[in-house]
This record gives C-alpha cells, structure tokens and sequence, in this order.
C-alpha cells in the first residue's frame, strides 16, 4: 500500500530538511575555516617563534632550547645532541611540517640551519585542537536548537498554511443538501483556497443537476409503473372471481396477482435503491404477517413440484416498510422453491430470527462470496442478478444481518438476525 504524507506533514519535513542541509552547509563552512585558520595561525606562530629562536641562539650559543608554553626545542651542535633527538624528526628537512607526531602526539615542526647548528622548533597543536572541538561542539548546539526552532516555526507555518483548508474542509462536512445555490467561492474569494472551492462548487452545481434528473426519472417511473400495476391487479382479482372461470384458468390468474404482487414489491425495492430513502417511512410491521402471506402465494409452486413446506412462525413486529419487508421474504421463498427440485422448504421465525431453508442444487462455493453483488448471475442463476441484491441492501437499511450457508447439492439455509448481534 502506498503511504501518503499529509500536507502539514510534508511542510514540516520540508521545513526541517531546508534547515538541516542549512546547518550541515554552515558546519562544513566552520569546519573549513577553522582548519584554515588553525594551519594559518599555528604556521606564522611557529615561523616567528622560530625566528626569535634563531636571534636567541645567536647571542647566545650555549642558550638551552625551549621546553614550555606549548613550545619544544632542540639544538643540535654535535652527534651527542643527534642520538637525543626523537627519530620522528631525524629525517625531516629544513622547513616547515604539519601534523608529525612525536611520542603520540601532534605538532607543528620548524627546522632551521643556523651555521652547523640545526634547530628544531615543535609547537603542540593540542590546545588548538581542544578549541576546535569546542567550536564545532557549540556549532553543533546551534543546528540542533535551530532545527528544533524550526520544527516549531514549521509547525506553527504549517497551521497557518492549513487553516483556510482546514475552514472549507469545515464548511463542506457542514453543508445542507437542502439549501441551493451556497456557493463556498463567496467565503474564501481573493485567496489561494478559493480555487478549490470554486471547483468545487461546480462540482455541486452538476451533482445536483445529476440529482435532479434522477428525481424526476424515479417520480416518473413510480408513476407510470404502479398505474399499471394497479390496473393488472385489480383485473386479475375481478377475474378471479368470475363464476365460469375454469380451474386452469383460475391458476393462470392467481399467477398475474402473484407476479403483479412481486413487480411491485421489485419496484418498490429499485425506486428505495435510487432514491436512498424507505419506501412508505418506517413503521410498526406484523413480520409473522407478511411472512405466513408470502408463504400462501408460494406453497402452491411447492406443491406442484411435490415439496413439503414447513412453516413455524412466531408473533413478531419490527419496524419497517411492509412493501419493503415483503420484497425481502418473497425473494427468499421464491429462491428455495425455484432451486430446489425435492425435498423440503423450512420457515422458521422468531422475534430474532428469520430462517429459510431448503434441500435444493445449493450454491457453488466460487459464488457464495458473490451471490449479494448487484447483477451477479452465478453458474446455477436463472434471474437478472437483482433478488438478492435487493434483499442483502434491504436488510442494511433495517439493519438487519444476513448469513448464507450452501453446499452443492445440500440445499441452502439463509439466516436474517432480526436484532443487532453483539
């Protein structure tokens, strides 16, 4: 997955990785000038001291060499004085060295000729070197304090930068979809944030007209649906009751009612999807009612395939819409009766629970993680992929839970928990 920064964040990062380069520039820069101005200073001490040296041996021959003041001499007048002079320096020349190191430690060395005398000059850069690492240590103090100033000047930026964006975001969770025509353009005009929200005012502008055109198509099709719908089903129940009606004729009627019945609860169910709100407002519902009716409109398709339809319902109210509710259990029962050939159907209902099962084809298990999704079709599916669909959206809505158990050619159970389950 990949790791997205902030955008506070990433000005803070910015922020201190300018300053840290800044004060990695400015230690470098120190470090240089001090190794310059160590070798420049050390280099003209030394020469002079050297050349007070030589005055010094001039007027006085027998004058012993310098042993303090971070200063180490040596004269050497005879091969006595060559044997005590440390071998570090033995096969030095006539001039200036930096960096020997005589008896582990570091120094400056000057050799000069004076006649046949050979002199010596060593200057112990120690004490330098102390105020080196003090300069680079107090260097070091002042990028840390000032990287964590800058944290805190960056954070404080940062809040700045982030509080127009942080205002919209604000404005935009607080938006009314029932108040038009609220431009957040006018709240931030002359500012950089006033460009988002401009695009997205238009984003609204044509988000609402997508809505507008979906409300009018779903009052439209809600219209001129049920209309005929009403037409149908009325006819069929006048025709019902015609006395001359032959028994054929008076199954194929009450087929019309019941499929008539089932569009509508289908269209009932697509105009909920589309327009997001209940069909009919919630409302106390006899669910032992509905079920024991959508058992009568399927227990004569049972009994024409010879399955035995068991039925154990309880009392039970929940709040809902009947049409609703009715869309859930009929898709059910339709299912178990279409997709099993033998056997037995159970519906069981308790304040709790809704169960449904049957002892048909059963569902592949390449299909039972799909079976929910809008216009799946799995290999034994004979519908459009909506049934289910409709029942699994329904019972979120209710805040329902639903559960599936299938195995090829055992049947299937379907499992509704009526209450919340913890």
């Amino acid at each position: 997955m990949r790791f997205s920064w902030s955008l506070r964040t990433r000005f803070l990062l910015a922020t201190s990785v300018l300053v840290v380069v800044l004060c990695a520039a400015f230690g470098v820069a120190v470090h240089q000038f001090i190794e310059l101005l160590e070798d420049e200073m050390l280099n003209r001490t030394l020469v002079r001291q050297m050349h007070q040296f030589e005055l010094d041996v001039a007027s006085d021959p027998r004058l012993a060499p310098p042993v303090d003041g971070g200063m180490k001499g040596f004269i050497i007048r005879s091969p006595d004085d060559r044997a005590a002079l440390p071998h570090e320096l033995a096969d030095l020349g006539v001039g200036v060295h930096e960096d020997v190191t005589v008896g582990g430690r570091n120094y400056f060395a000057a050799i000069q000729d004076v006649g046949a005398t050979r002199l010596y000059l060593l200057l112990d850069t120690e004490r330098v070197d102390v105020l080196e690492g003090n300069v680079i240590a107090a260097a070091s103090l002042v990028g840390l304090v000032a990287i964590g100033l800058a944290a805190i000047v960056g954070l404080a930026l940062s809040q700045t930068v982030m509080r127009p964006v942080t205002a919209l975001a604000n404005d935009v969770a607080h938006l009314d979809p029932a108040r038009r025509n609220e431009k957040l353009e006018n709240r931030f005009a002359n500012r950089e944030v006033g460009v988002i929200a401009a695009a997205f005012d238009d984003y609204m502008e044509r988000l609402e007209r997508v809505v507008e055109r979906e409300q009018a198509f779903t009052e439209d099709a809600s219209h001129e649906l049920r209309t005929p719908l009403a037409i149908i089903s009325s006819a069929a129940e006048l025709l019902a009751e015609e006395t001359g009606l032959s028994e054929a004729g008076r199954g194929r009627v009450l087929r019309i009612r019941r499929a008539s019945a089932h569009m509508q609860s289908l269209i009932e169910a697509l105009l909920f999807l589309a327009r997001g709100e209940m069909g009919g407002g919630l409302q106390p519902c006899a669910l032992d009612q509905i079920v024991r009716e959508a058992a009568e409109v399927v227990a004569a398709s049972a009994a024409a395939k010879s399955l035995a339809l068991y039925i154990d319902i309880q009392p039970v109210t929940v709040a809902g819409a009947p049409v609703m509710i009715a869309c859930v259990v009929n898709n059910l029962l339709l299912n178990a009766v279409n997709y099993t050939q033998n056997g037995s159907i159970q519906v069981r209902l308790t304040p709790a629970l809704l169960l449904v099962h049957d002892t048909g084809v059963g569902i592949p298990p390449q299909d039972l993680s799909r079976i929910f999704e809008r216009r799946y079709r799995g290999s034994n599916s004979r519908g459009l992929g909506l049934g289910l669909y409709l029942v699994n959206r329904i019972c979120e809505r209710l805040g329902w839970t639903i559960e599936i158990e299938s195995a090829p050619g055992l049947g299937t159970t379907f499992r509704i928990h009526l209450l919340a389950k913890s």
